[in-house]
């Protein structure tokens, strides 16, 4: 019939109603957007907000996946410049201790030098200390020359600041030297001398203070006139030190509890709490030769001793 409309020709009627309304919907929003007021219309800030709302929905997993990369690198980077700068400051550290040990052996060996003239006719060996026991720290320390390197007991042992002791035993490849500092029984005795315009006073070191680190010189004449900051050094007389080596300087000096001579306090030339580097002083044939007749007239004298008791 004419009157009707079939389903097909409603559906292509609505169609394109839809259409056109959808045209003059998009033209209007256009036309306001662009002569319109400067607000929003309302329907564009939805659709401006819906946008963003996806976008952001959308974006955020990967924005957090490459900020976590980026993180996870950087945190690499700096662990890896962290270890480098360690090894960096490990190395520097190794070169100054080295560098301070090459400065302390290159001064003890400068300073062997102006004393070197002193002991003409010597020969001086240079060592290393290899051991000193906690317990026995003023009596001995061990170095690492021996009878391989002509060493014999009784050597006088210095420092380059000063005399240190004497070898009281003797290894292949390495020696034990008495201090001057020791307290022990058999302790070391050392002939001593001070130069006194042109008078030299001589005395025995026998003992030393270890509260005060002071070395007594004993037996000096009454009548020295002995000032404080004297030299004293080995007088050579006995054939066990050779003459001419620093042992110290005066402190004071005090006459003795009996009143017949002066006791006289000497501060050591050489660092006791730092000998690392030492000079054994070579004895030659005629002091090796006085030394062995004095040992055996002393031995002959105590038999004599004996027998007569």
């Amino acid at each position: 019939m004419k009157g009707k409309i079939s389903l097909r020709q409603f559906l292509k009627k609505r169609k394109l109603i839809v259409l056109l309304v959808s045209i003059m919907t998009s033209l209007s929003l256009i036309f306001f957007s662009l002569f319109g007021s400067h607000e929003t219309p309302k329907p564009i800030s939805w659709m401006n907000d819906l946008t963003a709302v996806v976008g952001r929905a959308v974006s955020s997993p990967g924005n957090f996946v490459m900020n976590f990369g980026d993180s996870v690198a950087s945190l690499k980077n700096t662990y890896e410049e962290n270890q480098s700068l360690k090894k960096q400051i490990g190395v520097l550290q190794d070169l100054k201790v080295q560098n301070e040990s090459l400065k302390a052996e290159n001064k003890e060996l400068n300073d062997l030098l102006e004393i070197k003239p002193t002991l003409v006719d010597k020969k001086v060996i240079g060592g290393n200390v290899i051991a000193r026991s906690p317990d026995f720290w003023v009596d001995y320390i061990t170095i690492d020359l021996g009878s391989n390197n002509g060493l014999t007991t009784d050597m006088s042992v210095m420092s380059a600041s000063g005399l240190i002791g004497r070898i009281v035993e003797v290894n292949p490849t390495s020696s034990k030297v008495q201090l001057l500092t020791s307290t022990a029984n058999n302790s070391m005795e050392v002939a001593a001398s001070i130069q006194i315009k042109d008078q030299i006073v001589h005395g025995v070191i026998k003992e030393y203070d270890r509260k005060e680190q002071e070395l007594i010189l004993s037996q000096v004449a009454q009548d020295a006139k002995i000032n404080k900051g004297d030299m004293v050094t080995t007088s050579g007389l006995g054939g066990v030190s050779p003459e001419g080596i620093i042992i110290g300087e005066v402190i004071e000096a005090k006459t003795d509890e009996f009143g017949l001579s002066q006791k006289v306090r000497v501060k050591p030339a050489a660092d006791f709490d730092d000998i690392r580097k030492v000079f054994v002083v070579m004895q030659d044939e005629e002091a090796k030769q006085a030394r062995e007749e004095a040992d055996q007239a002393e031995g002959e004298g105590s038999d004599e001793d004996s027998s007569n008791e």
